[in-house]
């Protein structure tokens, strides 16, 4: 549950870089909970554009947006 505005922002970033087909989905291995080989830790990833998910200890979620790519992320 987004504010319309700030989803209306991300949408236009996100667009202007190519849209999630200039995206990709990676997985990383580190931190697999539970030795199960599920992968908990997984990023979205694009030119100006992160949406990290972190399983452990507990969930976490960060997303940066951007409308250049240029612009600081955070790395995890």
């Amino acid at each position: 549950p987004y504010r319309k505005i700030d989803q209306e922002e991300t949408l236009t970033c996100l667009k202007a870089q190519g849209g999630l087909d200039n995206c990709r989905l990676v997985f990383y291995q580190p931190g697999d909970i539970g030795n199960d080989g599920v992968w908990d830790n997984w990023r979205l990833e694009g030119p100006s554009f992160v949406w990290h998910f972190r399983g452990a200890p507990h969930v976490h979620v960060w997303v940066n947006v951007a409308d250049d790519p240029a612009a600081k992320i955070s790395t995890g």
